[in-house]
């Protein structure tokens, strides 16, 4: 009797349907995931992570924490998952003044913090109309007729901008940009010598106070902080009680010169450019040519004249 030798072959409908099985499984567990997830978000959006608490941090002196609070447009109840940050946070810097800056943070599952940091006073930005009041960062906290005692005065700043709670702004944007370097230079604190007042009524001829005794005359507003930073130096060299002028005299050299002797030349020189109307305008020329001197110049004024640079230092 023969041995027989079966052999399995393959149903090739089987191996199909498998395959149809398998595909089936895998489109019905994708289904399940998605009304999983769809479940899960709208719960989140709804029954679940609402604020049960709202914490207020940081330093807001003007204001309560209910006010700030309520100046953010969220209360308890309120979902986490839906609460539009940005936008609360603008709406409480436009309705309290006196803040520099609110961030809201969420922690869940149901707690909002609401983090808080007050304006300092820092600036009097006069101007024909009265005095800004202005904040570290630039935010106007008030516009007053009155100074307020101990901030860094700031003159020949044109605001176009006087509302309290606005960002300052100038009506010429260069001057933006002098008032923006002197505010990081003081806002950063490592400045040896007090700032006291700025001077940017000529834009090419800053005056800067340092500590009511040293004016510093440092032409234009390029390079500012290295300018500041050179005086500086100059100013920690000199006696405590010394009073003058610092003169920058091209790139990198400083003349001290004697307060005296500095305000006299300066005002000769205002003078010679824009001379009063006198008598002696209406003379003829013949009578004008007799002021002039055997070389046919005419002299230089005694003020004009005098050489009051007492110190010159340079950089490097």
């Amino acid at each position: 009797m023969r041995d027989v030798e079966k052999t399995s072959i393959p149903h090739q409908t089987n191996s199909k349907r498998s395959r149809r099985r398998r595909r089936g499984r895998s489109g019905y567990i994708f289904l399940v995931i998605v009304i999983a997830v769809a479940v899960m978000v709208t719960l989140s959006m709804t029954v679940f992570f609402n604020i049960k608490t709202i914490r207020v941090t940081g330093n807001a002196d003007s204001y309560t924490a209910e006010e700030v609070v309520n100046a953010t447009g969220i209360a308890v109840g309120d979902n986490l998952v839906r609460l539009k940050t940005d936008e609360a946070e603008q709406r409480a810097i436009e309705a309290l003044i006196h803040v520099e800056s609110i961030d809201i943070v969420r922690k869940f599952p149901d707690t909002l913090e609401i983090q808080v940091q007050k304006c300092t006073p820092a600036y009097n930005v006069v101007y024909e109309y009265g005095t800004l009041i202005v904040s570290e960062h630039g935010r106007i906290l008030d516009n007053s007729m009155d100074p307020q005692p101990g901030l860094v005065r700031v003159v020949g700043y044109n605001p176009s901008e006087t509302t309290p709670g606005k960002q300052i702004a100038a009506v010429e944007e260069r001057y933006d940009k002098v008032f923006s370097a002197f505010r990081d230079l003081i806002y950063e604190g490592d400045l040896t010598a007090p700032i006291v007042e700025i001077d940017m009524s000529d834009y090419n001829d800053i005056m800067v106070n340092f500590d009511n005794r040293i004016i510093f005359d440092m032409g234009n507003w390029s390079e500012i902080s290295y300018k500041i930073s050179f005086a500086e130096q100059i100013i920690a060299k000199q006696p405590a009680d010394k009073e003058g002028y610092l003169v920058m005299v091209g790139t990198n050299q400083v003349s001290f010169r004697n307060k005296a002797d500095y305000e006299a030349t300066r005002k000769a020189a205002k003078e010679a450019a824009n001379p009063k109307p006198t008598e002696a305008a209406t003379t003829s020329a013949e009578d004008a040519s007799d002021a002039e001197d055997a070389d046919g110049e005419t002299p230089e004024t005694e003020a004009a004249q005098e050489d009051t640079t007492e110190e010159l230092y340079g950089d490097g």
